[in-house]
């Protein structure tokens, strides 16, 4: 069984790496990729459905719900952003943000498999699964935004500096980058404040609550809030440009922190 575990971990990660090189291949305008528009994309899926039978496979083993499971929660958190990326793309010219969807997901199935996480310990289970559910969903999507947004602003910034867009990497347009950003907004958003109020009812039951979970908490706060404040602001004021873009990665990357001290807690065996 562990055989065919390793077997499914190596060819998900090959098919992401593979991808990954394949989309900033084409995004770097190499003509040895024009003839290949399509590997990437069905790499990427591949490596997805691929991780999906190693997760499901090492639930089995673990015996433990894959939500409970800081090792499956990375591998989850990447698999939202590939189906959110295939989804998006359709019709749209994204090689540069697949790229790093195909990068992302092979890390965090390389981390996920480095740490062994405790199981949760609560009275409150099914408020527990839910927090974290909603904030797998919602992180994940969040992520692929602020890597949007950060897309956004490199296009931007070239514009300004009034460099030809023929020369360097094939970027992306503007007004679809906001459009994806704007609908993952939507999306992610009430995922994300699901989790949030789903977290403080889990805390408020909780036998201890530690220094390094109130940091956890107030990071989710506040990255939340920002990306709340984006999206209304988006939809009822018409903000669009460079600073919201600036302000969706800043949430993104409070969230990317978030991920990275629980990983780090992990990793290091300790417990707050």
């Amino acid at each position: 069984m562990n055989g065919v575990l390793w077997a499914f971990f190596l060819l998900s990660a090959a098919s992401y790496l593979a991808s990954c090189a394949l989309f900033v291949a084409q995004a770097r305008r190499r003509p040895a990729m024009q003839g290949w528009p399509r590997w990437a994309p069905r790499l990427l899926e591949s490596g997805a459905v691929l991780h999906l039978a190693y997760l499901i496979l090492f639930s089995v083993m673990d015996h433990r719900c894959p939500v409970y499971s800081l090792h499956s929660a990375l591998g989850i958190i990447s698999l939202v952003g590939v189906v959110t990326y295939a989804v998006l793309s359709r019709g749209r010219h994204l090689e540069a943000l697949g790229g790093f969807v195909a990068a992302s997901a092979a890390l965090y199935l390389v981390a996920a498999h480095a740490i062994a996480a405790r199981p949760a310990a609560t009275n409150d289970r099914w408020l527990l699964a839910i927090h974290i559910t909603s904030n797998l969903l919602g992180g994940g999507i969040m992520l692929v935004a602020g890597c949007a947004s950060a897309f956004y602003i490199w296009s931007e910034q070239r514009l300004r500096t009034r460099r030809s867009l023929g020369q360097g990497p094939k970027l992306p347009p503007l007004e679809s980058l906001d459009s994806v950003v704007h609908r993952l907004l939507w999306i992610g958003v009430p995922l994300l404040t699901i989790g949030i109020f789903t977290g403080r009812l889990a805390i408020k039951h909780a036998e201890t609550v530690s220094t390094g979970d109130r940091i956890r908490a107030l990071l989710s706060m506040g990255s939340w809030l920002v990306l709340l404040a984006v999206l209304l602001l988006r939809q009822f004021r018409s903000w669009r440009g460079r600073r919201p873009a600036y302000a969706v990665l800043a949430g993104a990357l409070g969230i990317l922190l978030v991920i990275v001290l629980y990983v780090a807690r992990a990793m290091l065996g300790v417990g707050g």
